[in-house]
């Protein structure tokens, strides 16, 4: 999720992504009454995965060299803890295998935490984020067909990522996957070109980022896309419309004001008139 802004990596998984996700038991011991402390090893990014830092950032929020899969994990469980609608840490997938914790949580566990990982705020997993996780899983728009137009400013091979510059400052990410190998890209690199795909929403609705599968020369006529989409927001009309306790209906003073309807006669003499 911290390099590809996806918890499902598509196709060939990179060695290097392999590497920074092997973590190894290394064992367990008592951590007071009630409590047990696991240990294990885990390498860090810019060890395994030095590659994706001699270049520029695939992503301007993503992981340090100096950190491991734990700190990220860690970072995640916060913005679920907040219920940040709009982070970049988060997608259904990664909600999900959260939420799978309830089963561990309803058989005795009260919580699993993270206390060595390096992070500004404690990072566990309880019912609360089980809680917390699922809301925000149920809150995410299903993706949408779109369209964008913008230069193409990144291409990371191994990864098969895009960045598209839309407006200066505004970046929209891609994961390629597309028929074509992402190497027969490199054509439209630094070209102002149009891509399409399902477009991936956060809990807020902004874009996370495109799983693309087509791109080509961006025209006069795509300037209209040149824009990054929001997902259309379904309202609960029957949510909206339910009482709180104590709140008076303003149904009958509505329907009150509505004038009484034409008896027949008059309709059917009004229908005479206009023939």
């Amino acid at each position: 999720m911290g390099f590809l802004h996806s918890s499902r990596s598509r196709g060939r998984v990179p060695d290097a992504l392999k590497a920074a996700c092997e973590v190894r038991f290394r064992g367990h011991e008592a951590d007071g009454e009630g409590a047990t402390l696991l240990h294990f090893e885990v390498p860090r990014f810019g060890d395994v995965a030095g590659g994706a830092f001699r270049q520029m950032q695939l992503w301007e929020d993503g992981p340090r060299p100096e950190q491991t899969a734990f700190e990220l994990l860690g970072a995640a469980l916060r913005d679920v803890e907040i219920k940040r609608v709009d982070s970049s840490r988060l997608d259904r997938g990664l909600l999900k295998r959260i939420g799978s914790y309830a089963r561990i949580l309803n058989r005795g566990l009260s919580r699993v935490a993270l206390p060595d990982a390096d992070l500004p705020h404690p990072a566990r997993i309880d019912a609360d984020i089980v809680r917390s996780a699922a809301a925000l899983s149920a809150a995410i728009p299903p993706p949408q067909r779109v369209r964008i137009a913008g230069r193409l400013d990144l291409m990371g091979a191994s990864e098969a990522v895009l960045k598209l510059e839309v407006r200066p400052g505004v970046i929209v990410a891609a994961l390629w996957e597309g028929v074509r190998p992402i190497e027969t890209l490199k054509e439209f690199f630094n070209r102002d070109v149009v891509i399409e795909g399902d477009g991936v929403f956060r809990p807020s609705g902004s874009l996370l980022r495109i799983d693309a599968d087509a791109v080509g020369l961006a025209s006069s006529q795509d300037e209209f896309f040149r824009q990054v989409p929001q997902a259309a927001v379904e309202t609960d009309l029957i949510k909206a419309a339910r009482l709180r306790p104590n709140e008076r209906s303003v149904y009958p003073q509505i329907l009150g004001s509505i004038p009484p309807g034409e008896s027949d006669e008059a309709f059917v003499a009004a229908v005479e008139e206009i023939s």
